[in-house]
């Protein structure tokens, strides 16, 4: 089972990713001010992050994984690989069907004399 933690029931926060309110005493004109703010951590990226809510956090979230989806997909990694014996099996379904089909471009002229004997 995944480890997913749900906040707002609206989204579900990936695995890796923690989410934890904390309270900082931030400098305003009036002095220090007890602020309440939503902390984002990720070990693994090596992210630790400061949001006024959990919806920011969130959209970070999401951003982040959305790039990780797009940067994955451009450079061909999750898709399926055909392997080396596919590429070669169509290879050689290649060299057969232009022989099948007569199409003799490629052949030097010696060979074109030998096959019409």
């Amino acid at each position: 089972m995944i480890n997913t933690k749900t906040i707002n029931m609206s989204y579900t926060i990936p695995r890796g990713y923690t989410i934890t309110p904390k309270v900082k005493y931030l400098r305003t004109k009036e002095g220090k001010k007890r602020t309440n703010l939503v902390e984002l951590t990720n070990k693994r990226r090596g992210i630790a992050k400061l949001f006024g809510n959990e919806d920011y956090a969130i959209k970070y979230i999401q951003s982040l994984e959305s790039n990780k989806v797009t940067a994955n997909a451009l450079a061909g990694k999750g898709a399926p690989s055909i392997g080396k014996h596919a590429i070669l099996v169509a290879g050689k379904d290649l060299n057969a069907a232009k022989e099948l089909s007569g199409n003799f471009d490629d052949l030097t002229a010696d060979e074109i004399k030998s096959l019409n004997l």
